[in-house]
């Protein structure tokens, strides 16, 4: 009776099937230290006690918008931003600041100037289509909303 010659370890599929799926792992996990040591995280800041501070300020400035019933309606589109306040009590110059969900340095922040027919507008920059927090602000008061591209915003006091 003869027998099967057997063949070595090496070349059978199992035994590199089951070092592959370890080496994969050790693989990936390197990969991911090496994007965590190459990128830092921008939702981390290195200030967060001054950060906790000025949210003081903020509650303050939306409890005076709150005050002063003020809203207004934010149009973003070809270019150009518009708002409309339902009160002229704001000055000729309001900042308006447009927070990217994902990235600080994609943040964007404008200067939105009166118009005779007393409403505010400037030209805008090429936005992501990504959900933006809007505040709109003066040194007094601050109204906030959340704009989703295509749409227009109502900004009210954020309390």
């Amino acid at each position: 009776m003869q027998t099967a010659a057997s063949r070595p370890w090496y070349r059978e599929p199992w035994p590199w099937f089951l070092i592959a799926l370890p080496l994969i792992a050790v693989l990936a996990s390197v990969y991911t230290i090496y994007l965590a040591s190459r990128t830092p995280d921008s939702l981390v800041t290195d200030h967060y006690y001054k950060k906790g501070l000025a949210v003081g300020g903020d509650i303050q400035r939306e409890r005076h918008a709150q005050a002063l019933h003020l809203s207004g309606q934010i149009s973003i589109a070809a270019g150009r931003i518009d708002l409309k306040l339902n009160q002229q009590i704001a000055p000729d110059t309001l900042q308006l600041m447009l927070r990217h969900p994902l990235s600080k340095q994609k943040d964007v922040q404008i200067d939105l100037h009166r118009s005779a027919s007393g409403t505010y507008s400037a030209f805008s920059p090429p936005l992501e289509p990504v959900r933006y927090r809007v505040h709109v602000e003066t040194a007094n008061w601050r109204l906030a909303g959340v704009w989703i591209p295509g749409t227009t915003l109502t900004l009210e006091p954020g309390v």
